[in-house]
């Protein structure tokens, strides 16, 4: 895998400089815009376009206004990943705790991952028109289920759609009373929110429209702690004024731990993006990966009884574990089967899938983002769930646009995707199992042809070096904090140099964790080694190109500065260079 080192937009890096910002600040800055905005480190309220920018929002607003004085049932029908679990929350915790509808008043509905699938499907618009509330509210869903909407609204049910998903080529749910929606064709909001921050924009709206009074609107402001969750969890863009605003805001709320579930997950220490994305997200995501169901998320999540939000924690906590288990299992045998992969001549084919009869429908996703990260390509694993039925999950990795390969191959073979969705990185389908072959076979054409123009060499992109430019201190360290939230977008820093590994040995429980000294510097390379017995990738004495983070070590009230290694080559031995 080659480096890159991030090509610096010159104009941006002398406004930053101009503006007093430290010369490595205003290299990670010109490095990821092509602009300078202010406003994504000002962090204010006042930047936040109002609600009412979004089509339809005023008009879904009124109409959730007049059922809460009206006293109608409303029912919440939202995804079950974190994304769709902070919607129910951000949604719930408004209506119920700051307008007051009574809990009896409140229905909250989320599909069964394997049973019921992805989206309002027609199992899901079954039970909504057997409950017939008068009222339905998605969030995180919806734009692309049109027919059963029109179902639904057919049997005297009101819909209103708040989703952050592409508009598929049919267009909006005709059906729908209103399409809350920034991927809209004549919608100028920022496009790049998660659905919990459109359903917390709708909350702000009906606030409005419920004449809220201070301590309301204080109480909306602060449901900002689910929608962080939910936006670093579905990794949209940190380039956003609008998501870096939730984010940093958001971390401050689940910090102060006013929530019970805050507390039950923090203990003692305090949350970042890094913590939501790498510790919490996946534990609420082992709900429905392991169980089908997000029960046990949304009971973490929204109770208030601190013993049972912890039995919640606990068990979801399990779960995680286990996932990682089978994610391990899947993941070897994805690697086993990559024949297709010559690493040592280059030749790599454009893309992965790969079924195999025990693949799990609720980890295969995880996996196939595994395999693109290790190996550069895109990735798709395919799972029976019964009935004659496979589902696929894929992840695109650096090049390619993968919904819209999906899209080709349902022009070219209409009727042969059960329901299909996604974006750029990631995606997921339904398909009949004799349709298997057929779309393994003819996809990877697509593929192929997609990136046809391409060099699909994989690459790392770097900062460059801090040696040359700055030095590796602690100093630099919090100049790059305070640059945070990072995430898609606007990425971690990352920076490559040559140095000399001293100490180096072995660490962990499972001992496949690699310690040493880099120039003097404590340093960390988690999962180095495949197994315990694997050969060193690096010996004591070695010289050696490496690409790290800045990361800080806190111990008995001292600081001090360490390096978390990405990727690490020996460039020249200690037996060749004595």
């Amino acid at each position: 895998m080659h480096i890159k080192e991030r090509t610096i937009n010159p104009e941006v890096y002398d406004t930053c400089i101009n503006n007093g910002y430290p010369e490595i600040v205003a290299r990670i800055i010109a490095g990821r815009t092509d602009t300078f905005n202010k406003d994504i480190f000002e962090f204010s309220l006042d930047a936040i376009k109002p609600a009412d920018n979004m089509a339809d929002c005023t008009k879904a607003s009124r109409r959730l206004a007049l059922a809460i004085n009206s006293n109608e049932t409303i029912l919440l029908f939202t995804d079950y990943d974190v994304d769709g679990c902070t919607s129910m929350a951000v949604l719930y915790e408004a209506l119920h705790d700051v307008f007051g509808v009574p809990a009896s008043k409140i229905i909250r509905l989320t599909g069964h991952r394997t049973r019921d699938g992805y989206g309002l499907t027609d199992s899901i618009a079954d039970k909504i028109i057997d409950i017939k509330p008068d009222i339905v509210i998605t969030a995180d869903t919806g734009t692309s289920d049109g027919e059963r909407i029109t179902r639904v609204a057919d049997a005297g049910v009101d819909v209103i759609i708040t989703d952050h998903h592409l508009i598929p080529k049919e267009g909006i749910p005709k059906s729908a009373l209103a399409v809350v929606n920034p991927q809209r064709e004549n919608c100028q909001y920022d496009s790049s929110i998660a659905g919990c921050g459109v359903a917390w924009l709708l909350m702000t709206a009906l606030s409005r429209e419920m004449g809220a009074v201070l301590e309301q609107k204080q109480k909306i402001h602060q449901l900002l702690d689910y929608v962080a969750l939910g936006t670093v969890a579905d990794l949209v863009s940190m380039a956003s004024v609008t998501n870096r605003y939730f984010v940093k805001k958001g971390l401050e709320f689940i910090n102060r731990r006013a929530r019970t579930c805050w507390q039950v997950a923090l203990k003692s220490q305090l949350a970042n993006s890094g913590y939501i994305g790498f510790q919490l997200a996946p534990r609420i995501n082992a709900s429905s990966r392991m169980t089908g169901e997000a029960l046990l998320a949304l009971e973490f999540l929204t109770e208030n009884d601190h013993k049972q939000i912890a039995v919640a924690y606990d068990q979801l906590d399990m779960l995680n574990n286990e996932r990682q288990k089978i994610e391990k299992e899947m993941f070897e045998a994805a690697k086993a089967s990559m024949g297709i992969i010559d690493l040592a001549s280059g030749a790599i084919d454009p893309i992965l899938i790969y079924y195999n009869e025990n693949n799990h429908p609720g980890i295969q996703g995880i996996v196939a983002g595994k395999i693109t990260e290790n190996f550069g390509i895109p990735a798709i694993m395919l799972a029976n769930i019964g009935n004659n039925i496979v589902v696929g999950s894929g992840r695109a990795g650096q090049f390619l646009h993968i919904r819209d390969a999906l899209q080709t191959f349902d022009n070219l073979y209409p009727g042969v995707f059960i329901a299909y969705g996604g974006h750029k990185a990631a995606a997921g389908f339904k398909i009949n199992m004799e349709n298997v072959d057929l779309f393994k076979k003819e996809f990877q054409d697509i593929v192929t042809k997609q990136l046809a123009d391409q060099d699909t060499t994989p690459y790392i992109k770097t900062d460059g070096s801090l040696k040359l430019k700055g030095g590796i201190s602690l100093e630099t360290y919090y100049h790059i904090e305070a640059l945070n939230p990072f995430g898609m977008g606007f990425p971690s820093p990352m920076f490559h140099d040559q140095m000399v590994a001293t100490d180096v040995r072995v660490m962990g429980k499972y001992p496949v964790h690699i310690s040493m000294m880099l120039d003097g510097i404590k340093s960390v390379f988690f999962n180095a080694l495949a197994h315990p017995e694997a050969l060193m990738p690096v010996n004591s004495g070695d010289l050696v190109n490496v690409v790290y983070t800045l990361n800080l070590n806190s111990w008995q009230g001292r600081e001090s500065l360490q390096l978390f290694i990405k990727k690490i080559d020996v460039c020249c031995s200690k037996a060749c260079c004595p």
